[in-house]
């Protein structure tokens, strides 16, 4: 079970990467977080990475992404909240007299709360493919760098 501290550095993470298209560095988590010391942040990184939520790639600054697990455990908490305000606003519908005029307020403020999941998942998955596309490349240079010293160095 992840802490608080630990769910919002996820959380932020999360957040600027769909927002900036890259991880937030260590101490713009130590900012967003309160954490006064960078070393206490990249222990939570490290925890992180180790429970299987963060990735964190080789030689690259800001290169944390959130694993599968990671964008799940985010998603079900999402969901989790969505919920909540949406049986919320239908206790409210159902506890309004003015029924027919509750129920276009409350189509409306859906059909907005929906397009807006909708924006965030789109941006979301634009970005993810933007990620992996730099990653890829990340990749198949340090694959060069391999091959290139290994036919300069043969075993």
């Amino acid at each position: 079970m992840l802490s608080k501290r630990q769910q919002h550095i996820l959380r932020f993470i999360h957040q600027q990467t769909l927002e900036q298209g890259f991880a937030p560095s260590i101490r713009e988590i130590s900012v967003e977080t309160g954490i006064t010391s960078t070393s206490v942040v990249n222990y939570n990184l490290e925890r992180l990475i180790t429970w299987g939520y963060l990735v964190k790639s080789r030689g690259k600054s800001r290169a944390l992404g959130l694993t599968e697990r990671g964008s799940t455990l985010l998603e079900s908490n999402h969901l989790v909240q969505r919920k909540r305000a949406t049986e919320a606003l239908a206790v409210n519908m159902l506890l309004d007299t003015d029924l027919p005029d509750r129920d276009a307020d409350q189509l409306h403020q859906e059909n907005l709360l929906l397009r807006a999941e909708n924006e965030r998942l789109r941006r979301e998955s634009k970005n993810r493919v933007a990620a992996l596309q730099r990653e890829i490349q990340y990749l198949s240079q340090e694959l060069r760098q391999v091959q290139h010293s290994s036919e300069r160095y043969p075993a």
